[in-house]
């Protein structure tokens, strides 16, 4: 927005610009930038350097990349492993209306350093700011709506340890670099696995141990099996004492065969998966 603001007022000359650089090419190029961003590409000269970096590039989005690149060179840095092994994930069963209080548990219980609690949505944000702010000191919120300035000074008081509790949407899901995050929150699983990768590698930076916590509600057990798929791991389930959560029960699924035991988790049935994917 501010390069296009400069560009309409003439104050930015993008005449001897000899290298551009797309970072989060594929939310860049995604449906809501992709007109803004096509502008700006125009103004750029046909003989340049072109460089778009993502930790994930779709086939839809690598495809509409070749729009703005010659020949280019596809390199890929990605590890084996989608999710490193310092972060312990684990999920809890809870009812929509009793995860707040299961939220306050989880920090009893686990004393995080510092921590990011992921929202879906920026409405939720709110609420759940709201109701934390009331129960524990050093409490911010982050989302699209915020100006920009004050994100700005949200993110610095995060990394001065000013802020303990950080809720906020997928805006700090990526790009953000915060040392001593020691606990992510999935207050909300997300729909698109790969949000999920970014959100919990905010956690178990250079080396060090992270924690990752998601709260599922027992209509939710495909979205956690699609997680379970994409990042290759079984995501264990966790339980505090005292707390009532759903606890599926094992079942035996009769057949013309034998009987065979079957794992339901939320509707689910757990399996193992090989290191295909």
């Amino acid at each position: 927005g501010r390069i296009l603001d400069h560009l309409s007022r003439g104050t930015l000359s993008f005449d001897s610009v000899r290298y551009l650089v797309l970072d989060e090419a594929d939310r860049m190029l995604d449906i809501g930038f992709r007109p803004d961003i096509e502008r700006i590409l125009r103004r750029c000269p046909q003989q340049r350097q072109t460089l778009l970096l993502s930790a994930t590039v779709p086939p839809p989005v690598l495809r509409l990349a070749q729009r703005y690149m010659v020949e280019p060179l596809n390199i890929n840095l990605s590890p084996a492993k989608i999710t490193v092994e310092n972060i312990r994930q684990t999920y809890f069963t809870v009812d929509e209306d009793r995860k707040f209080e299961l939220l306050l548990r989880v920090f009893d219980r686990e004393e995080p350093r510092q921590c990011i609690i992921f929202c879906e949505r920026k409405r939720w944000v709110e609420d759940v700011y709201r109701m934390l702010r009331k129960a524990r000191p050093r409490v911010a919120a982050m989302h699209g709506d915020l100006p920009q300035s004050m994100r700005n000074r949200i993110m610095q008081g995060f990394r001065d340890n000013k802020i303990t509790y950080l809720v906020a949407t997928d805006v700090v899901g990526r790009g953000i670099d915060v040392k001593n995050i020691s606990h992510v929150i999935n207050y909300d699983i997300p729909i698109d696995p790969e949000n999920y990768v970014h959100r919990i590698g905010r956690t178990g930076r250079l080396g060090a141990d992270g924690v990752a916590v998601a709260f599922v509600t027992p209509e939710q057990g495909d979205q956690l099996t699609e997680i379970e798929r994409y990042i290759n791991k079984m995501v264990e389930e966790d339980q505090i004492p005292g707390f009532q959560t759903y606890t599926p029960r094992l079942r035996v699924e009769k057949s013309a065969e034998a009987p065979k035991p079957v794992v339901p988790v939320f509707g689910r049935r757990v399996k193992r998966y090989s290191n295909r994917l």
